[in-house]
C-alpha cells in the first residue's frame, strides 16, 4: 500500500498542474472512469487504483496540446503518438520523467508516472449510423491491437470468439504488413470527423471500456465539482447516472480478486 500511495501523490502532482493549464486557458476537463468513482465514493483514490483519467472535449483537447507543452514543470513531459511513434494508443499521457515504474502487463518495457488524458468525441446521432460507426473504430482499433499484440491483456475477460480470434493473432504474423501510424491515423480522423456540439452522444471511445464509454451529452453537462483528495475537481454534472452506466452498484466495494493495479515502482 507504501508503494501505491507513492504512486497516487505523484499522480496527484501531475494531475494539478494540468487542472491549472486547463483553468488558465479556459479549457474544460472532467475527471472519468475510476478517478470519478474515487472521487464520490472515497474523497481521492480508489485504495488500490494507481492512475487517473480525465476527458477533455476535442476542441480543447487540442488546444491543451498545443499551448501544455512549455507551461507544465520540466519532470514532465506530454506523450502521445504525435510526439513519440512508439506510443501505442490515441490518446495523450502526461508523464514524470523522473518516477520510473514497471507495466504490470508489459514489464520488459519503460515506463513511467502519469496520468492519461482522454479526448471526447461525438457520434453520430442516427442509431444505424452510430452502430456503423462504433463497428469500423472497433476494426481499426483491433488492427492497431494487432500491431502491439504482445501488449493485448490475456487476462481480461473475453468470450470465446475473441480468445479464438487472439490465438489466430498471436500465430500469424499480420504486424509485417499493417502500420501501427497508419492505424492512428485513420482512427484520429474519424474520430474527429464526429464534432461534440452537433452529437447527441459523447465520450471518450479509446478508452478501455470502448463504446460503454460513450453516454448521452446531457451526462457530462457543463461539469460539477467533486473533492478528490483535498481538491477540488470537475467532472460530469450527471455524476450518478455516469458511474450507474459504467459500473452498475457503484458504490459496492470489489472483491479483492478484483482490486487490480497497473504499476509497480521503482523510485
Amino acid at each position: 500500500m507504501k508503494d501505491i500511495r507513492k504512486l497516487q501523490l505523484t499522480d496527484l502532482e501531475i494531475l494539478k498542474e494540468v487542472i491549472k493549464i486547463c483553468d488558465d486557458n479556459h479549457l474544460t476537463y472532467y475527471v472519468i472512469g475510476g478517478t470519478l468513482l474515487g472521487a464520490i465514493r472515497h474523497k481521492g483514490f480508489i485504495p488500490w487504483d494507481d492512475d487517473i483519467d480525465i476527458a477533455i472535449k476535442r476542441e480543447d483537447y487540442e488546444k491543451f496540446l498545443e499551448i501544455a507543452g512549455p507551461l507544465l514543470d520540466k519532470r514532465l513531459r506530454i506523450e502521445n503518438y504525435r510526439t513519440n511513434k512508439e506510443f501505442h494508443y490515441c490518446i495523450t499521457r502526461i508523464i514524470d520523467t523522473t518516477k520510473e515504474v514497471i507495466e504490470t502487463r508489459n514489464p520488459k518495457e519503460k515506463s513511467y508516472v502519469g496520468i492519461d488524458i482522454f479526448p471526447i468525441d461525438g457520434t453520430p446521432n442516427n442509431s444505424i449510423k452510430r452502430t456503423l460507426y462504433y463497428s469500423s473504430i472497433m476494426f481499426h482499433r483491433f488492427l492497431l491491437s494487432i500491431c502491439y499484440k504482445k501488449n493485448i491483456d490475456k487476462e481480461r475477460k473475453r468470450s470465446l470468439l475473441e480468445k479464438i480470434i487472439i490465438f489466430l493473432v498471436m500465430k500469424i504474423p499480420f504486424e509485417k504488413i499493417l502500420s501501427a501510424t497508419k492505424e492512428k491515423e485513420i482512427i484520429e480522423k474519424k474520430l474527429k470527423s464526429q464534432k461534440v456540439e452537433k452529437s447527441n452522444h459523447i465520450g471518450t471511445i479509446m478508452g478501455a471500456y470502448r463504446t460503454k464509454e460513450i453516454v448521452p451529452k446531457k451526462y457530462f453537462g457543463k461539469g460539477a465539482f467533486y473533492y478528490f483528495e483535498g481538491i477540488k475537481v470537475r467532472g460530469p454534472e450527471m455524476f450518478d447516472q455516469y458511474l450507474k452506466h459504467m459500473y452498475g452498484d457503484y458504490m459496492v466495494i470489489p472483491k479483492r480478486k478484483d482490486q487490480k493495479t497497473h504499476y509497480r515502482i521503482k523510485f
